[in-house]
């Protein structure tokens, strides 16, 4: 996959686009947030109509579930080598996904065991896939709703919520009166979670 690696002093993000952006479209977020942050980007490697995804679908909110466990497990096995290759350890990152990405972040919390154990994600939906059962408890996720989004159902970010909380996710709910695109409001309570990890 290609990615952005950069080293900084301070909080340690792995940053997960929306469709049709790339490894440098939420860099200025991650840095909105956290000027010293390190910095690890992907591009997801699906085209759609020259546009940059994670994983396939069939039309819109029509998931290609097996592409979804392929890129999983690819982005999960990039994140692995990568940590391992700079020294950082799994838990020390922070997950900040928007839409697709925030998608196959949630994906990746609930159907892999992994220590990654903190995400943002940014209107993101279920997938409709639901098949584990061990405790989340280590697990710590802001989830951000847009009351106006034409993409994200309430019931779908709900439906999202209950599969993380029902297995013990310490989750923080934001919701805007915006559609589906990210807000200086929602990222000031981002900040806020932030500042409430330490």
């Amino acid at each position: 996959m290609k990615y952005l690696f950069e080293k900084g002093t301070g909080r340690k993000f792995i940053l997960l686009h929306g469709t049709g952006g790339d490894e440098y479209s939420m860099v200025d977020i991650a840095q909105h947030l956290d000027p010293q942050s390190t910095i690890l980007s992907f591009r997801g490697e699906i085209n759609e109509n020259g546009m940059n995804r994670f994983f396939k679908r069939n039309g819109l909110n029509q998931f290609d579930i097996p592409s979804l466990e392929k890129e999983t497990d690819h982005l999960l096995e990039q994140i692995t080598a990568i940590s391992d290759e700079q020294g950082i350890n799994m838990d020390e990152w922070i997950v900040l996904g928007y839409s697709n990405g925030a998608n196959i972040a949630g994906h990746l919390f609930l159907e892999r065991q992994t220590e990654l154990n903190k995400a943002i994600l940014l209107h993101p939906m279920s997938l409709g896939v639901d098949s584990r059962t061990e405790p989340l408890k280590d697990k710590k996720v802001f989830l951000s709703y847009g009351e106006g989004d034409p993409i994200v159902s309430l019931d779908a970010f709900k439906t999202l919520e209950n599969q993380l909380g029902t297995r013990g996710t310490q989750i923080t709910e934001a919701h805007t009166e915006a559609g589906h695109q990210i807000t200086v409001k929602e990222l000031e309570q981002v900040k806020k979670w932030l500042a409430d990890l330490e």
